[in-house]
């Protein structure tokens, strides 16, 4: 049986995932003007703020509680959590924990995302 934080945990992502809207959606027109590409941007952003936390590397006790399941060490394990980073990390500063990106960055982060992550 989960525990009443794992199932809090599950509860508040599946409530995430059916609020928000379609992420990854590069029919957007802006998204063909967009420079962000994982290569200039999503990398070094994720291997600065999110991977300290959220790497099959880190033993659990390094991940200031992160969940063992998600991790961000490949473009492809981003783009699955791609809607719940948007929502987590690119709309608040409860991400990371100990302090994080600008806004502007956090900015950026949601039009990198939400273009596909490419």
């Amino acid at each position: 049986m989960p525990s009443s934080r794992s199932a809090q945990r599950l509860a508040a992502l599946l409530t995430l995932a059916l609020a928000a809207p379609a992420c990854g959606d590069d029919t957007d027109p802006n998204c063909d003007q967009s420079f962000l590409r994982y290569d200039n941007f999503g990398s070094p952003f994720i291997i600065n703020w999110c991977r300290a936390c959220h790497s099959i590397e880190l033993p659990a006790d390094m991940r200031q509680d992160a969940p063992t399941d998600i991790n961000f060490d490949t473009l492809g394990e981003v783009r699955a959590w791609s809607r719940q980073i948007q929502l987590t990390a690119g709309n608040s500063t409860t991400m990371p924990p100990t302090g994080g990106p600008s806004d502007a960055e956090r900015a950026m982060l949601v039009e990198w995302l939400r273009c596909g992550a490419r």
